[in-house]
């Protein structure tokens, strides 16, 4: 749980909280303007999610520990590209590595093994490895933020290499200690003949049978609403805040807030899911927060409605990181669950990324976003009566 907790925080290298940070700069010197900084990003994360899509899934073949060292030499390697940037082909190569290693690999690796190597805590740990999100939240912001005055945003990222590849390198790999024998007992109870004295395991699915699974396709738009809609407003917060009458200062501050909640409601699902014994009671409720927070941006303009929107969130994002995992185990077993993982992260990148593209056309045609989160509401709530309908049982996958 410590090696899934660090590589949830050390993912925060390539996501968007931080990346952001350096936009500034960049558009000083390399003379770029926020809507090409904006094109290089989204194409970035879209080709990282191609990729992951592919390379995922060798973490199915792959030891585990092999395809730590390959996710961090990428990480390093992107962050040292992105400290050399001299235009915006070199930029948008750094930041594919950034969104490829960071935030695709490196939590790609820390959920997939949560899910794979532990069976009745399963939840539990998924929802401790994605306090790892909540701390880079807290943190990397702050430390970006004090250091770049100091030490330039090329000594930031160049140091950074560094650190990634001789410390935190070193130290996943230490925690990854044992893995051999934890590796052999994982097979061993994969492969071990059932008898009716055996403890139940779940029949593994390979990628090309959950895309023939009618299941899949039941599930995937709720799987996407948390990802489209909080990507989407939060990206253009600055006109929800200009829309409410609200102060930025205020409405950012709440953030931390989110992070807390991120935190109680992981924890809170991941037991609830341990008690129950599965994941089947709590889908698709578990998007009711976001339900909640749609309802206070149509019903409400006073500002103390901020706090209840950030907690609502930070509740959801918990919640969602710890079912987003633990379903697709529970559905299709761990054999193949890094193939499995990588097509699905991969939708919800794509998904996050259409995002602000598609709210930022709809405020230019003259949307408001009290007028977004009112269909946002009604797709979520379409979302969950489908949802609603499936099984959440792992079953014998379709003949071909």
């Amino acid at each position: 749980m410590g090696f899934g907790f660090c590589l949830a925080l050390f993912s925060s290298f390539g996501q968007t909280f931080y990346v952001a940070l350096f936009n500034g700069v960049l558009n000083d010197e390399l003379g770029l303007s926020s809507s090409e900084l904006g094109t290089l990003y989204g194409g970035a994360t879209f080709g990282s999610a191609i990729l992951l899509m592919w390379i995922g899934k060798l973490i199915d073949a792959w030891d585990l520990r092999t395809f730590t060292i390959f996710t961090f030499v990428i990480l390093a390697a992107a962050c040292l590209m992105f400290a050399n940037a001299t235009g915006p082909l070199t930029l948008m190569l750094a930041m594919l590595g950034l969104r490829l290693g960071g935030q695709g690999l490196m939590s790609h690796t820390a959920l997939t093994s949560m899910s794979r190597y532990f069976e009745n805590e399963r939840s539990l740990a998924v929802s401790i490895s994605n306090m790892g999100f909540a701390a880079g939240v807290a943190v990397f912001p702050v430390i970006g933020a004090l250091v770049i005055a100091t030490y330039g945003w090329r000594g930031i990222w160049a140091g950074s290499a560094v650190v990634i590849l001789f410390v935190l390198l070193p130290w996943a790999l230490f925690l990854l200690r044992g893995h051999v024998t934890r590796h052999a007992k994982y097979i061993e109870r994969q492969s071990a003949p059932l008898d009716s004295n055996s403890p139940p395991r779940s029949i593994g699915w390979t990628r090309s049978q959950v895309l023939r699974d009618k299941r899949f396709y039941l599930l995937l738009p709720i799987m996407m609403s948390l990802p489209f809609v909080a990507t989407g407003i939060q990206f253009h917060q600055i006109l929800l805040v200009e829309e409410k009458g609200w102060v930025l200062a205020t409405f950012a501050s709440g953030y931390f807030v989110a992070a807390i909640f991120n935190v109680v409601g992981g924890l809170s699902v991941g037991s609830l899911v341990t008690r129950l014994g599965g994941i089947n009671r709590i889908v698709p409720w578990f998007m009711t927060p976001l339900c909640v927070s749609m309802m206070l941006l149509i019903s409400f303009d006073t500002p103390v409605i901020i706090w209840v929107y950030m907690i609502t969130n930070g509740l959801n994002g918990g919640m969602f990181g710890v079912v987003s995992n633990v379903l697709w185990a529970e559905l299709y077993g761990t054999q193949n669950l890094g193939a499995i993982r990588s097509l699905i992260t991969s939708t919800t990148i794509f998904a996050a990324a259409l995002a602000p593209a598609v709210m930022g056309w709809l405020l230019d045609s003259g949307w408001t976003m009290r007028l977004i989160a009112s269909v946002s509401l009604v797709y979520t709530l379409i979302a969950m009566v489908i949802a609603a309908r499936v099984k959440i049982a792992n079953k014998p996958p379709p003949t071909p």
